[in-house]
């Protein structure tokens, strides 16, 4: 791209450069054309000589966006073996000496790192680059070891990641390399995330500043559910693909020779048709690993027509490829993202052979498979392959399983199918800017089998808000917004295949959990339900127990002083156990016991009148186990997994688990057809419309397994709402 330079500032340097007979006005058209005039690299035992955008043509770009006034950083995922610090940091660093002078800062990994880089590849390129030399301030105290001062003023600053070196100083550019292997990049020191303090070094600047951070990947993947929802989606991690999914998200493409589309050099192997994994850890074990490489080493396979591409050919594919971003390979607009962002797969690394790209991942393969050691297969999977790596027990456990999106069917909501024994629902309580009450409700039937038939969130309440419109809630603060649990859950029916027949909630499991405030409300609320007969079917839940704890243990909290023992009845849980039982369900590929039935995802193409978002599923694989067998998070949100393990809590209250003969159950267990929970639906419009629903049949709270029930007792205060 050309590089429009501020005529005022073009002024200025003609007049430094005047005074101090240094250099010429500037003449290059892009960072490149400028690294090309300005560059000469030189490293012991190497050929050197001027740095040539030939040699990495998929460099060119990135470097010339450095000095776009459109976007204010670039983020360059790639491999080792790039050329990305030759292109990016020491061909920019000469092209802004020479043709823009601008103050840089470098952030090294460590102090030691900088000092490295300093002394090898920024002195060398300086003392060997005639142009460069001859910039250099005439003063010996203006260059050491971490400070280059050049004669028009312009200083270069190599230093490490602290808060002191990215804090109170302003720079043109802020070039931090390695981000991925920084220790505490995305909170330094306490003060948030590297990259943002380096991007706000340059603010001052506004279009002509720049920020760049670069890296191989180097950030564990732990979500083995994860597929992108876009064709160029980074996986979620943090780091350097973080900051690249923030971008445009740009992926290098090459034209194939043998059909002319075009395809992507992707990250990873997938180019290279090898045999999968589970035959490669056999054959690793005792083959020839050079044979090996060699073999599948030789050539490439691309998805457009499957022609073989012999790798003597990877030099003319570079030259010919071209960045395509996320929105072009999509055909609409660009998104006018603020980083320009890119993504290099390994096969197109310029001074990466394919051959000892595939002997590198067998090598890792071998160790792995001989002693099961992790570290040679991640290393190479991050700096040859330029991809993320993901622990192999992820891997195996993904390889193993169908996902229950793959086994989603057609299911209309609202309605319970003719096996369902009862209905339960889940409440999880949200605060903070998007507060609201999520719910689920599962129909139950034999054996713990289960069927999604709703799933809403609760997000305004019956207070006054703005205009017309309702008060978003607020769980925390109001008491009276805890009964829309009462009106829109615990009140609820559902349909039946039977015409006009509807079936009752049997229980609905309240979380308790939250901001400050939300405990309170939680146990308000079930005293006032209790003051209303139906507190029988609310259990309020809480997640806490360490991993040895009972998977549920019901206590009695709320006391108001020392003496009293408590009036309400909190179920403690246990939620790595509670997580194994219901990953154990999500697990199995056929119905039966603790089979899960979930409706096909909303699709504009494949399923327009779908009710049940994408989200469900991305939320539903949100949790993984590790390998001490405790659950952690690996998504933002996982609400789908959440309302899953409460209704587990819910059912185990229930005594579901225990029940051995479903022939004989009690009356609110039957099947449907004598089901004392199954309503009329003119009789549900009557109750809802005139007090509180009661059940045909009295036995409605006899459990499965006997449970004390709750006296109904109304208590003598003013407001029900004040607990």
């Amino acid at each position: 791209m050309s590089y429009d330079f501020d005529e005022a500032l073009v002024s200025c340097l003609q007049d430094i450069c005047t005074s101090h007979h240094a250099f010429a006005p500037p003449q290059a058209t892009s960072v490149a054309d400028g690294a090309t005039q300005c560059l000469v690299i030189r490293q012991p035992g190497m050929a050197g000589g001027p740095w040539d955008p030939n040699e990495t043509p998929y460099m060119v770009e990135p470097m010339n966006m450095l000095a776009s006034r459109v976007h204010e950083a670039v983020a360059f995922a790639g491999p080792a073996r790039t050329g990305k610090t030759a292109g990016m940091l020491l061909g920019a660093m000469a092209h802004f000496v020479c043709n823009d002078p601008g103050d840089i800062l470098f952030i090294q990994m460590t102090q030691d790192k900088a000092r490295e880089f300093s002394k090898t590849d920024v002195r060398r390129a300086v003392d060997y680059s005639p142009r460069l030399t001859s910039m250099l301030s005439s003063n010996a105290s203006d260059r050491n070891t971490h400070d280059i001062m050049f004669k028009h003023g312009m200083w270069l600053r190599i230093a490490w990641p602290t808060v002191s070196n990215v804090s109170g100083s302003t720079y043109r550019f802020a070039f931090i390399t390695d981000i991925d292997r920084i220790p505490n990049a995305e909170n330094l020191d306490g003060e948030g995330p590297l990259f943002n303090l380096a991007l706000k070094r340059t603010t001052t600047f506004m279009s002509r500043g720049m920020a760049l951070a670069e890296s191989s990947p180097g950030i564990e993947l732990t979500d083995p559910g994860w597929k992108p929802a876009t064709p160029h989606e980074a996986p979620p991690v943090t780091g350097i693909l973080g900051i690249y999914n923030r971008g445009n998200r740009k992926r290098w493409y090459w034209r194939c020779p043998h059909c002319d589309d075009e395809f992507e050099a992707s990250p990873g192997l997938e180019l290279f048709n090898l045999p999968p994994e589970e035959e490669l850890l056999e054959l690793v074990r005792t083959a020839d690993i050079a044979d090996m490489a060699k073999t599948y080493g030789s050539r490439i396979y691309p998805p457009c027509c499957g022609a073989e591409i012999p790798r003597t050919m990877k030099p003319a594919l570079n030259r010919g490829g071209r960045w395509i971003s996320e929105a072009e390979r999509l055909g609409r607009p660009d998104d006018g993202s603020k980083i320009a962002s890119y993504w290099l797969g390994g096969v197109a690394a310029a001074y990466q052979g394919w051959e000892s790209l595939i002997q590198r991942y067998l090598l890792g393969l071998r160790e792995y498979a001989l002693n099961g050691s992790e570290e040679v297969l991640k290393a190479t999977v991050n700096t040859d392959q330029g991809a993320p790596y993901m622990a192999r027990h992820l891997v195996e456990s993904r390889a193993k399983a169908s996902t229950p999106q793959d086994r989603a069917s057609d299911i209309e909501r609202y309605i319970v199918p003719d096996w369902t024994r009862c209905v339960v629902a889940a409440v999880d309580v949200q605060g903070g800017t998007q507060a609201r009450f999520e719910v689920q409700v599962h129909a139950v039937g034999p054996y713990l089998e289960q069927q999604l038939v709703d799933r809403f969130a609760i997000k305004l309440s019956k207070r006054e808000g703005m205009g017309q419109d309702f008060a978003p809630i607020d769980p925390a603060a109001y008491a009276e917004d805890w009964d829309l649990i009462r009106d829109k859950v615990l009140q609820s029916t559902y349909r039946t295949n039977e015409d006009g027949r509807e079936i009752m909630v049997a229980l609905v499991v309240v979380d308790t959990g939250g901001e400050n405030g939300v405990t309170d409300r939680a146990y308000a609320f079930w005293r006032r339900m209790r003051d209303q007969g139906l507190s029988d079917r609310v259990m309020l839940y809480k997640g806490a127990s360490p991993i040895g704890a009972p998977i549920l243990r019901k206590s009695k909290v709320g006391a108001r002083n020392e003496r009293d023992k408590g009036d309400v009845p909190l179920y403690v849980c246990n939620p790595n156990l509670l997580s194994d039982a219901v990953s154990a369900g999500l697990r199995r590929a056929v119905p039966g016991p603790g089979f899960f039935h979930f409706p096909k995802a909303k699709h504009p193409i494949k399923n327009p009148g779908g009710w049940l978002p994408q989200a469900f599923f991305d939320e539903l694989s949100a949790e993984v186990r590790g390998k001490n067998g405790v659950w952690s998070q690996v998504r933002p949100r996982n609400e789908s997994f959440d309302l899953c393990r409460m209704i587990r809590a819910g059912l185990l209250r229930l005594g579901l688990d225990k029940v051995k003969d479903w022939g004989k159950v009690v009356s609110w267990l039957q099947a449907l057809p004598a089901n004392s929970l199954v309503i009329h639906a003119e009789a549900r419009r009557e109750m809802k419309a005139t007090a509180a629903p009661e059940p045909e049949n009295e036995e409605m709270f006899t459990p499965a397994v006997r449970l004390p029930v709750a006296k109904k007792k109304r208590r003598a205060f003013a407001s029900p709402y004040l607990g």
